[in-house]
């Protein structure tokens, strides 16, 4: 599905958030929102989803504007993952995930239901789980129900605010995986993250945000050391190995940095 966004503003007690926006989502592509803490990333995720509804501009997709959908019709073509859940209430999470099967629903969950479910969770390696409830679980873990739970909806739109953060090395790839595999499927993904180098890994183009407006777009080519210095204030080295693209930030004396081991 694609996505055009066009003059898009957004307030904050009359601060603007989000400033002229104007940008176009092509359908299954896996964009990633960067930028620095505060450049809009979230806000713009959220209005996507009519979670906020904008000043004023316009959110089209494949040209119907989304503000005369009902929340039900939204909720069967964008899911979202929020950075973090709120509350957590003591379910399973096989139940947690059949949540996300609640726009289908009319009176009770059909075997279809469930077996959406199911396959979901044996996509995300949720099986050892789906009995416990989510509140003993760690970080990491409810963040993959959370995420199995909005691909249970079966979206034609997939948001997701900072996915892989609270997850380890492993399952961050494995997560990143499955959306670019989606996305290939013709799922249309956005995600607002912070790590440049799983960005440039697995996403096809590129957001960069700052104080509220977009700063640049495109794929590959906008990451340059040029541009992420003007964005996050920091020099950075870039490798480039046969389309790989490695990101290294550098320290005042230009040198890569290092961790301090006790």
């Amino acid at each position: 599905m694609k996505i055009f966004i066009n003059n898009l503003n957004f307030s904050y007690n009359g601060s603007f958030s989000l400033k002229d926006i104007n940008e176009h989502i092509g359908a299954g592509e896996f964009t990633a929102f960067v930028g620095p803490n505060g450049s809009g990333k979230s806000t713009l995720l959220k209005c996507i989803d009519r979670i906020l509804i904008p000043d004023n501009g316009e959110i089209l997709f494949n040209d119907q504007d989304i503000s005369n959908y009902s929340r039900e019709k939204v909720a069967k073509i964008i899911a979202y993952v929020p950075q973090n859940e709120g509350n957590i209430y003591p379910v399973t999470v096989f139940d947690a995930v059949l949540l996300g099967r609640k726009p289908y629903v009319n009176w009770a969950p059909s075997k279809n239901d469930f077996d959406k479910t199911a396959e979901v969770i044996e996509k995300l390696d949720l099986e050892d789980i789906a009995l416990k409830e989510i509140y003993k679980l760690s970080g990491g873990q409810r963040q993959r129900v959370y995420i199995a739970r909005a691909l249970a909806q079966e979206p034609k739109v997939l948001l997701l605010d900072e996915p892989t953060a609270n997850l380890d090395l492993r399952h961050q790839l494995e997560v990143l995986e499955i959306l670019k595999l989606l996305s290939e499927k013709g799922i249309t993904i956005i995600i607002a993250i912070h790590d440049l180098n799983m960005a440039v890994k697995f996403c096809s183009k590129f957001i960069m945000l700052n104080e509220g407006e977009i700063f640049a777009t495109g794929g590959k080519e906008i990451i340059t050391s040029g541009n992420i210095k003007k964005l996050y204030r920091v020099k950075v080295k870039i490798i480039n190995e046969d389309g790989e693209i490695i990101i290294i930030p550098l320290s005042n004396n230009d040198k890569p940095m290092k961790l301090a081991l006790a």
